[in-house]
């Protein structure tokens, strides 16, 4: 049955496969959907998620020269497309362990395994409209909160982040994904990124300074020093502005201390201890406006109609300055 709430939605469907594409595409088409975009490539899959704008993605994990996975990771990374909060769904044959904790690890909002019919399509896709998951951060994950199953839980509140389709569907345009929707979601991500990072320096650090002097404790060092250098970088690219200028000199001495200890096979010197101490300290202490923002709840819904709210109040503010004028104006005339 044709649910007219879909007509204004758009859709990107991959599929290698032209039956399984084609009776998909017909059954969205059925639902409601006004835009059906189905292609068979990989690269072509691609390179439309890289350039379009699209309110649902639905991707199989069959093997069609390249990585599905991959794709909706690096949507949820921000590292392609428009908009990083996009709902997708992920069908797959192989529903083995492995694949399936690989398809949540990814970041996608939900997975159907193949064959499925229209009435379990146009179900999953109701609960994208009605119930769909909030989103959490951690050190390497962005994505919907069922990821805790496992991973655990997120150290920061989930997310209410912008859903296109909700928008369209129940016409609710405080929950579009509009330029200005996507860049208030992505500072919240900036922040709960920041403050991962700062609280992960303290432990790791603490652990190298903790490792015994032996050639398995060296080798969980270079583990540890590997993955603080990564995150040091991530963290240096997100402190942009003059506001964080001085907290990313901090970041370029903890690269060039982490990769001087990541050269040598030699016990740490008494500076490097107290460097791997004092460093990590500061650089957690200059973001604690970060953190502080990191542990708010972020609604998207409510923080964009408080928004228009306060534009529209202070247009009424505007406008009944300029009638005050005008009417002074013509006092003085």
């Amino acid at each position: 049955m044709e649910d007219r709430r879909f007509q204004k939605a758009s859709v990107l469907l991959y599929d290698p496969q032209s039956t399984m594409r084609y009776n998909t595409r017909v059954a969205l088409l059925h639902m409601g959907f006004g835009d059906v975009e189905a292609v068979s490539d990989f690269n072509e899959f691609l390179h439309k998620a890289s350039t379009g704008s699209y309110d649902l993605i639905i991707g199989d994990t069959r093997e069609g020269g390249g990585d599905t996975c991959s794709i909706v990771r690096d949507i949820r990374q921000s590292q392609v497309g428009k908009n990083p909060f996009v709902n997708v769904i992920v069908t797959l044959w192989d529903t083995s362990p492995d694949l399936v904790n690989e398809v949540i690890g990814c970041g996608a909002d939900d997975l159907i395994s193949r064959p499925m019919s229209e009435a379990q399509l146009r179900d999953r896709i109701s609960g994208l409209i009605t119930a769909r998951k909030p989103f959490i951060v951690t050190k390497d994950y962005i994505g919907p909160e069922r990821r805790q199953i496992v991973r655990g839980l997120s150290s920061t509140p989930p997310m209410v982040v912008p859903n296109s389709l909700q928008a369209k569907a129940e016409n609710r345009p405080e929950m579009d994904a509009t330029p200005d929707n996507i860049k208030l979601a992505l500072e919240a991500v900036n922040e709960r990124k920041i403050s991962i990072y700062t609280e992960q320096f303290l432990r790791g650090s603490a652990r190298i300074l903790n490792l015994p002097e032996t050639l398995e404790g060296l080798d969980e060092r270079q583990i540890l020093v590997r993955d603080m250098l990564k995150m040091n970088e991530d963290l240096a690219e997100r402190l942009s502005g003059d506001a964080f200028a001085h907290v990313v000199v901090l970041c370029d001495a903890m690269r060039d201390l982490l990769r001087r200890i990541l050269g040598s096979a030699s016990p740490l010197q008494e500076m490097q201890k107290e460097l791997l101490l004092q460093i990590p300290f500061a650089i957690h202490k200059a973001c604690k406006d970060a953190r502080e923002s990191a542990e708010m709840a972020f609604d998207i819904g409510a923080l964009s109609e408080q928004l228009r709210e306060a534009g529209s109040l202070e247009g009424k503010k505007r406008t009944g300055a300029d009638r005050r004028q005008s009417s002074d104006a013509d006092e003085v005339v």
